[in-house]
């Protein structure tokens, strides 16, 4: 996430971005007890990219062949993110078979951080907490100890245990001494858990005592009372955007009342937003037609990039984009201090969730828009 605010005291989660080479041969044997992670990867790249000619060289000793008859293209990737989560499931796998081969080998905490953060990548909530419990386990004070605690409580959100995930929050906050990182990823958590299940009071309450006992950390204070502030909006009405969409047409909020609306301020060139993006089409795909909409407010300086990346990603919902980047005239208005910044408009016409990504925004929109099912007579 792009934020303004310092980062002292914010946990990041990094992606790891392999750059593709071209490889001409590679020469597949049995996993050795001292084979590098990295071998591992390189194996994994190796399974998406098509065979690559040995160059201009030829060796002295072939004859010339007959020309074969042409032969259709096989079909590939449809899309960048088609490639990415092919790569990413290949990944996951030859690093979970390295794991069960060589637990005791020496990078296997990196190798197990590396499988637990590709399965939540992947929405795998049992991967995700199968391999927080084996580092875990063997890790107990590892250098990952602390993300892995927080990927636990984060899978057992996901998956719908929400005691258990309160649970462990609770056990992070208890035993994050100073480690300030740690505390605030739990409380954070835990707080949006709160207001997520109707006790925003408790939320804000829990969010206060951080704020009492850390409140001197560079930074921090003015964190969190910007999420509180957040939080004491649920329950009410948007902010009137009062500005017209891309087409010229007036954005009326208070028009789409009977609907759920996602509110969603990002850009082209904001690396996390686009990151989001597969979900955010994926939602739009499921629930549309059970009435979700998406205003997009696009934070972009470059009207015909903008222009041309949401037709090429098939983004048709509304959008405004007024070519003023951050000082966007509706994200300046909500305030908006980092993207991707959602919120989630009730069908009340009245805020009921902001910042929901991934898993998290499925499954409140599964909740908003699905008729529960009928028990069994």
């Amino acid at each position: 996430m792009r934020r303004k605010s310092p980062k002292d005291f914010v946990m990041i989660s990094s992606q790891h971005l392999c750059q593709k080479k071209n490889i001409t041969k590679l020469k597949v044997t049995p996993l050795e007890p001292y084979m590098k992670l990295s071998t591992i990867f390189i194996l994994a790249t190796a399974t998406l990219l098509p065979a690559q000619s040995p160059g201009k060289t030829k060796p002295a000793a072939l004859k010339p062949q007959p020309v074969a008859a042409p032969v259709a293209p096989a079909i590939g990737h449809a899309t960048l993110a088609a490639l990415q989560r092919d790569f990413q499931e290949k990944k996951f796998a030859a690093i979970d078979a390295y794991v069960k081969a060589h637990g005791d080998a020496k990078d296997a905490g990196d190798a197990i951080f590396e499988a637990a953060d590709l399965a939540k990548t992947l929405g795998r909530n049992d991967g995700a907490l199968r391999f927080a419990d084996l580092y875990l386990k063997q890790f107990p004070d590892g250098a990952y100890a602390g993300q892995m605690r927080m990927a636990r409580a984060v899978a057992l959100r996901s998956s719908g245990d929400v005691a258990g995930a309160q649970k462990t929050l609770e056990a992070i906050i208890e035993q994050s001494g100073d480690n300030v990182s740690d505390l605030v990823a739990a409380v954070t958590t835990l707080a949006d858990m709160l207001v997520e299940n109707g006790k925003k009071d408790e939320a804000i309450e829990l969010i206060g005592v951080c704020v009492a006992s850390h409140g001197t950390v560079r930074g921090l204070k003015e964190h969190l009372n910007g999420i509180v502030k957040n939080y004491e909006l649920i329950g009410t009405e948007p902010t009137a955007i009062g500005q017209n969409d891309i087409t010229g047409k007036p954005i009326d909020l208070a028009a789409y009342k009977g609907k759920v609306v996602l509110l969603d301020f990002w850009a082209t060139w904001c690396g996390p937003c686009i990151g989001e993006l597969p979900n955010v089409l994926a939602a739009y795909e499921k629930y549309h037609g059970k009435g979700f909409e998406i205003v997009g407010i696009s934070l972009d300086e470059d009207r015909a990039a903008f222009d041309k990346f949401i037709v090429d990603r098939k983004m048709t919902w509304r959008h405004q984009c007024d070519g003023k980047g951050w000082k966007n005239e509706v994200a300046v208005a909500y305030g908006v201090q980092s993207i991707p910044a959602t919120y989630l408009i009730g069908a009340d016409g009245k805020i009921v969730a902001m910042g929901l990504r991934g898993e998290q925004l499925a499954q409140r929109l599964a909740k908003l828009l699905e008729a529960p099912a009928k028990p069994a007579k």
